[in-house]
């Protein structure tokens, strides 16, 4: 009989600890610590004013400024507008400061900016915000894996490593320059006559022009009645135009419309 009571205390004993284990668990505080990662350098984006990046390797550079109406522009003289698709408000963000994923070098040494790469960047920029500060930045080489590149502030010390991924980026803007690609508006077709007889032929003439900022080719598609009758290819510098003509004859009597990109004009063959 004593041995069961002393059994059933034990039981009553670890049932209890155990609660106390776990509700004494749940109230602690789980501190967490959080390192955040260091930025080469850090501003507002809004500020941005002007931009020029070069790759030195390939002897390339441009240049870019900001206009009244807040947007980049080449900088050269009317220079255009950059294509927003490309720009956004994306290229002004990554660079107003990459995250690194660590720093490499405190007190860089001549020697240790040689070796990765800096004697001669693959990548510089020169940012200029709008109260005159300037940064200026320079990439060297890749790390042996090619996942990130090594970077650093003018004035600043110290290198840290970026992901490829911002390097892409970036460079891509100057290999590829983010012009307007060729963009192209056909307005509405004309005829040289309203009427013609029964065999005769109408000349159709339609105005092909080029918004874009890039020269480039398009096809156009003459259309009768829904059925496409023709097509010229049109070659236009950026912002030309060009009249294209196309000749019709019908042979039977009635009402035709003809169009070019879903613009019509319609004659009458009697």
């Amino acid at each position: 009989m004593k041995t069961k009571v002393i059994l059933s205390m034990v039981v009553v004993l670890a049932i209890l600890g155990s609660i106390y284990f776990f509700v004494n668990r749940a109230n602690q505080t789980i501190v967490q610590t959080y390192t955040p990662r260091p930025y080469v350098w850090d501003f507002e984006m809004d500020y941005l004013q002007h931009i020029v990046l070069s790759l030195p390797r390939e002897n390339l550079s441009e240049s870019f400024v900001k206009h009244e109406d807040r947007l980049f522009y080449f900088d050269v003289e009317n220079g255009p507008k950059v294509d927003m698709q490309r720009w956004g408000g994306g290229i002004p963000l990554l660079l107003s400061g990459p995250g690194s994923e660590r720093i490499i070098a405190d007190n860089v040494t001549d020697a240790q900016l040689t070796e990765y790469g800096f004697d001669n960047p693959s990548l510089t920029a020169v940012l200029t915000l709008d109260d005159g500060t300037v940064y200026e930045i320079e990439v060297g080489d890749s790390n042996p894996s090619g996942t990130t590149y090594y970077t650093r502030l003018i004035g600043n010390n110290k290198v840290y490593i970026v992901d490829k991924s911002w390097y892409e980026v970036i460079s891509g803007i100057v290999s590829n320059p983010p012009y307007v690609p060729a963009t192209f508006t056909v307005e509405r077709p004309t005829v040289s006559q309203t009427e013609i007889s029964a065999g005769g032929t109408v000349i159709i003439t339609v105005q092909v022009t080029n918004e874009g900022d890039l020269p480039g080719s398009y096809d156009v598609n003459l259309k009768i009645n829904s059925e496409v009758v023709q097509t010229k290819t049109v070659t236009l510098e950026a912002h030309a135009s060009e009249a294209l003509t196309f000749s019709v004859t019908e042979d039977a009597v009635g009402t035709y419309v003809a169009s070019v990109d879903a613009r019509t004009v319609t004659f009458v063959v009697k």
